[in-house]
């Protein structure tokens, strides 16, 4: 099984304004390979999510649910005809938002990324390349 997670890979990398080859060091890929799973022509297998989970200092389920929460996934559900687990969707999208600015792009997963991580595991990753 593979997941297409890269544009979730892009909002967290450029929020701690990290190159995609900075990107590649933290999760011991090329940048080439990066790149292709970044932007979409290339799929990430489960072990690899489980790193970049690990990497990230989250659980593979809180990277599901983050990948979930992108704007452009949320846009895909029609309000009229939710479903209850859309409801709930929706829902934790909005509670997650709401200390962020309403111009805050992709703020619901980006939220939940950062409080997914324990405190003592809320580091830039930054740190972990030496900078």
């Amino acid at each position: 099984m593979s997941l297409e997670f890269g544009s979730l890979l892009r909002v967290y990398r450029l929020y701690w304004g990290l190159t995609q080859n900075d990107m590649a060091q933290l999760l011991w890929m090329s940048q080439p390979v990066y790149s292709r799973i970044e932007s979409g022509k290339k799929t990430m297998s489960i072990a690899f999510m489980e790193r970049v989970a690990a990497q990230c200092g989250i659980s593979k389920q809180t990277l599901i649910l983050a990948h979930l929460l992108l704007d452009k996934n949320l846009e895909t559900i029609d309000k009229k005809k939710m479903d209850p687990a859309q409801k709930s969707l929706i829902r934790l999208a909005d509670e997650i938002r709401e200390p962020y600015p309403a111009s805050f792009r992709n703020a619901a997963a980006l939220g939940l990324l950062l409080a997914g991580a324990p405190e003592d595991q809320r580091q830039n990753p930054r740190e972990l390349l030496g900078r």
